[in-house]
């Protein structure tokens, strides 16, 4: 009888343990936390800024990779040597296009998806010279490592401007696994040109497998009404980010069945309000499918990624910079604005 009555006591323990363990979880996997580094040589806007876009896919999703959650049958990267290989090939395209700004999308401290690979790291080491800031959108603690998520959006900036503001977008109704749910933001940077023009440069990565992408249409919509105040307040504005809508129709070679594309949704374009321009390189595509992994003429490729500009804002260049999905499934997007005369 006291044999028995140990393991019913050591049954509730357990329970009780396993129940404090998911309310853990489900309270530190949520709110929208940050983190920031200052640098001591940054500069005053010129007339022209340039801004670099780029969804890195937390170093793990290069051309070995294929993934779960789009069709694939894998959730890690096939190795600690491939996360680190990817890193490097994402640190030398940063080097080589040093920008004003620089708007990252899926940067991540070590954990589960990059195989404790620290990916913020890197970037932060490459980009030493600026100011960044990191907001999670995925942050587990008190898990190990090997089954921990953290990252989120960084944005980097050797431009001197206000501290980051950090706006709400709606968020998916259900939780990953039924206990993180994804933080769903804008990191907001504002600051003024050598000629008095304020500016507002944002940093969005919008809802990715909503059913029926009415997330998506719900962010985005929300994301143009805090635009729209920024604009009548007298701000030029620059998004950047990884819409997951395709922002022009593309026909890049491919093979891919049509099933592999069921979250692909088109960007709502009859939203925009008016002169709004939606800023991309039409040659480049910026994301594949990641059903298998990367074979160039065979996954389906578009461009998803990009900005979105108020009407004071003159465009300059953008160029789509083919990396041939080495490192990540995006490519990224360079581009240079200026005030509208």
């Amino acid at each position: 009888m006291l044999k028995i009555l140990k393991l019913i006591g050591l049954g509730i323990v357990t329970l009780i343990v396993v129940f404090a363990s998911i309310l853990a979880l489900n309270y530190f996997n949520n709110g929208l936390k940050s983190k920031s580094g200052s640098s001591d040589t940054l500069v005053n806007a010129e007339a022209t800024i340039s801004v670099l876009n780029w969804n890195i896919g937390y170093a793990g999703l290069g051309k070995e990779s294929d993934f779960i959650m789009d069709g694939g049958v894998n959730l890690q990267p096939p190795s600690v040597e491939i996360v680190e290989k990817n890193l490097v090939g994402i640190q030398n395209i940063l080097s080589k296009y040093k920008s004003d700004f620089h708007l990252i999308q899926e940067a991540s401290e070590p954990d589960m998806l990059n195989r404790g690979v620290d990916v913020l790291g890197g970037v932060k080491e490459t980009l030493s010279g600026y100011d960044w800031f990191f907001t999670y959108d995925f942050r587990s603690q008190f898990i190990p490592r090997s089954s921990s998520v953290k990252h989120g959006l960084v944005s980097l900036t050797r431009i001197k401007t206000d501290p980051v503001k950090l706006i709400r977008l709606p968020l998916e109704p259900t939780r990953l696994q039924g206990v993180i749910q994804r933080q769903y933001h804008i990191q907001a940077r504002e600051f003024t040109d050598m000629n008095g023009n304020a500016w507002v440069v944002m940093n969005i990565h919008l809802s990715a497998f909503d059913e029926g992408g009415n997330i998506r249409v719900q962010q985005f919509e929300k994301l143009i009404e805090i635009a729209a105040e920024y604009y009548a307040d007298g701000k030029h504005v620059v998004i950047g980010g990884d819409w997951n809508m395709q922002l022009t129709p593309t026909d890049f070679p491919n093979n891919t069945d049509m099933k592999q594309l069921f979250w692909l949704k088109t960007l709502p374009h009859a939203k925009l309000p008016a002169d709004w321009q939606l800023v991309f390189d039409q040659n480049v595509a910026t994301v594949r499918t990641n059903y298998q992994p990367y074979i160039k003429g065979e996954n389906y490729t578009t461009v998803i990624d990009g900005y979105l500009v108020s009407p004071n804002v003159e465009l300059v260049s953008v160029k789509g910079i083919d990396t041939g999905f080495e490192f990540t499934d995006h490519q990224p997007v360079l581009a240079e604005f200026t005030s509208r005369p």
